[in-house]
C-alpha cells in the first residue's frame, strides 16, 4: 500500500496530532557524537536497545534490584558484555521495599518502584510482589569505573534520589537520559524543576525530549518524559 505522507500529516494535524521522528533511537543519539568511557543503565527491566546500539563498543554497567533483569538482557542478545549489579540505587545506603506489580501474566515489571504509586495505573494491578532490596549510592558503584560517563535512569519516580547519590558521577557525565514525571504519579514526588536544577548545577542542561508517555485520548496530559541532558557545548 502506498501512503501519501503529506496528506496523512495534514489530516493528523487537523485532528490535533503531529507526526515526529522517534528520538529514542540510536540514529538520533549518535548525532551528538558522545564518546563516554562507560555507560550506566539504571533501571534495566528487559534492556534499553537503542542505548546499546548507540555505543556497541563501549563498556556497559547495568544496575537493577531485580536479578532477572540480567537474565533478560543476556538472553535477548541485545548486549553481550556487561557488568551487572543487582541492587537499587538511592541517596544513601539502606534497605527498602521494591514493589513489583503484575497487570496480566508476564507483564507489569517495568512499573516496579521504590515509590508509593498514586496514579490510576495502580488500579490495573492484579497483584503486587514486595521484595526487600539493598540500596546503595551511584557514586559507590561508579567509582570503580574511571573516565567519562553516559547515564540512563528509568526507575519509576526514584530518579531524583539516585541523582542525589551520585554527585561525583554527574561531574563526569557527558549525557544523562532519564524519565521525568510531569504529573504527581507517586507520593512525595518532587517537581520536575528540582531535578532540572540539580542537573544544571552539575553542568548538565535540558537538551531534548526523546519520548512522551501519556494516557489515551487526543487531549490527554503527558505523564512523563524521557529527557536528554548534555553539556551545553555538546
Amino acid at each position: 500500500m502506498i501512503v501519501d505522507v503529506p496528506k496523512l500529516r495534514r489530516a493528523l494535524r487537523e485532528e490535533g496530532f503531529l507526526v515526529r521522528a522517534d528520538k529514542a533511537s540510536a540514529g538520533y543519539l549518535k548525532g551528538y557524537d558522545f564518546r563516554p568511557d562507560v555507560v550506566f543503565d539504571v533501571g534495566v527491566h528487559q534492556g534499553t536497545p537503542f542505548l546499546y546500539k548507540t555505543f556497541p563498543d563501549t563498556k556497559f554497567v547495568l544496575v537493577d534490584p531485580k536479578p532477572e533483569a540480567e537474565e533478560a538482557v543476556r538472553g535477548s542478545g541485545l548486549l553481550k558484555d556487561f557488568d551487572f549489579h543487582a541492587t537499587a540505587l538511592g541517596a544513601g545506603n539502606e534497605r527498602a521495599v521494591l514493589e513489583i506489580p503484575t497487570t496480566e501474566p508476564g507483564k507489569g515489571g517495568a512499573m516496579a518502584s521504590l515509590m508509593e504509586r498514586k496514579d490510576h495505573l495502580k488500579d490495573t494491578f492484579t497483584s503486587v510482589e514486595r521484595r526487600d532490596v539493598d540500596v546503595v549510592r551511584l557514586d559507590d558503584i561508579a567509582k570503580e569505573y574511571p573516565g567519562s560517563v553516559g547515564l540512563k535512569i528509568d526507575t519509576e519516580g526514584y530518579e531524583l534520589n539516585i541523582l542525589n547519590g551520585g554527585p561525583e558521577t554527574l561531574k563526569r557525565c557527558v549525557f544523562v537520559i532519564l524519565e521525568m514525571s510531569v504529573t504527581e504519579r507517586f507520593a512525595n514526588l518532587a517537581a520536575p524543576s528540582v531535578m532540572i536544577d540539580l542537573l544544571a548545577k552539575a553542568g548538565l542542561e535540558f537538551r531534548d525530549v526523546l519520548a512522551v508517555s501519556h494516557a489515551p485520548g487526543k487531549y490527554a496530559r503527558p505523564r512523563h518524559f524521557d529527557i536528554l541532558f548534555t553539556r551545553w557545548s555538546a
